[in-house]
Order: C-alpha cells, then sequence, then structure tokens
C-alpha cells in the first residue's frame, strides 16, 4: 500500500475585531489547538480559526510558516516575528577608548541608537561578533556591553533569537509613576 502524501497545514487564529493573533503549521489542527489552549495564556482570546493545507513538504511548510509570520506579523508569534534594527558595519564608529572603558563606549553607542528610535521596541540588534567587528572591539568586549544593557533592562536575550531592544515599561501606582524601565 503506497505512503499518502504528506499533509500539512498552514493556520491562522483570530481574535476579536479580526486581529491576527498566531500562525503555524501542524498535521493535527485539533490536537495542536488542544495544546495551545492548555498553554499558551492568550488562547481565551481566539475568535476565529483559519486552515489551509499544504501540498508542501514539512520543511517547505517551515517556509512557508516563517515567511507569513515575517509578512503578517501575529500578535503572539515570537520567532520570525520581529524587525531587525538597522545596522550599517561600515557607518558604525570605530571605538577608540582605553581598553577598560570599550565596552563601556560600545553600550553608550548601542544606548544612542535606542534613544534615537533607530532601533525600536522588539528590533533584534546585530550579533555581538558584528558590532565587535564593526567598533574594533573584541566579541568579548560585545558581550560585556551587552551584559551591561541587559541588566539595566534595555536589551534582552532570548535563548536561541537574538537579543532584542526591550520595550519601556511604566510602572504606575495609584496617583504617581513609581519608575520608568
Amino acid at each position: 500500500m503506497p505512503t499518502p502524501p504528506e499533509r500539512t497545514a498552514l493556520y491562522r487564529l483570530y481574535g476579536t475585531d479580526d486581529r491576527l493573533l498566531y500562525i503555524g503549521i501542524t498535521d493535527n489542527p485539533k490536537a495542536r489547538w488542544e495544546r495551545h489552549a492548555a498553554f499558551k495564556w492568550w488562547w481565551a482570546q481566539v475568535t476565529r480559526k483559519q486552515v489551509d493545507w499544504l501540498n508542501a513538504s514539512w520543511r517547505e511548510a517551515l517556509d512557508i510558516e516563517k515567511a507569513a509570520i515575517r509578512e503578517e506579523r501575529p500578535a503572539y508569534n515570537g520567532t520570525h516575528n520581529h524587525g531587525v534594527a538597522p545596522f550599517d558595519a561600515a557607518a558604525w564608529p570605530r571605538i577608540e577608548a582605553q581598553p577598560r572603558q570599550k565596552f563601556s563606549a560600545l553600550a553608550d553607542l548601542i544606548r544612542a541608537e535606542i534613544a534615537s528610535g533607530r532601533w525600536q521596541a522588539g528590533d533584534r540588534l546585530p550579533d555581538a561578533e558584528d558590532l565587535a567587528t564593526a567598533s574594533g572591539v573584541g566579541e568579548g568586549t560585545a558581550q560585556r556591553a551587552f551584559r551591561e544593557l541587559v541588566n539595566e533592562g534595555s536589551i534582552m536575550r532570548l535563548h536561541g533569537l537574538g537579543t532584542f531592544v526591550r520595550a519601556r515599561i511604566v510602572t504606575i501606582a495609584p496617583n504617581r509613576i513609581l519608575r520608568a524601565t
């Protein structure tokens, strides 16, 4: 008996006002939605599901999913759903500071990109290696600059995804602003 062709569904989950919440692929939508219902905090927002069956291999379906996420930018996909901070290595300033101050100078350059709005919340930063090369510092120096910015809350690292500009969060207590991070 011949093996049936591989079937993969590209699904979209929508919320109120047809807001796109999530895009995924699966060979069993019902089972996948049961897992989402059990593990995804946003599942209660889903009001509509759309399923498109693909005539594609799993690997091809992954590429289709990735392209759809990048183009449509659903609210709750973490992977493939981010902008990339604009970065021109040739135009990036070289750091001429004293050796012990180089990480701080690089952190200041990154802060300036964020403060100017050129690098926005959710943007993926260039790799530490690329920043180091462009700045004329070692990769360890760039990693130290990243650690400083992570510790102060300006950027965050997501394992397997990269380093991202954090959103500024304002904590408000009754009748006063406590802090902005």
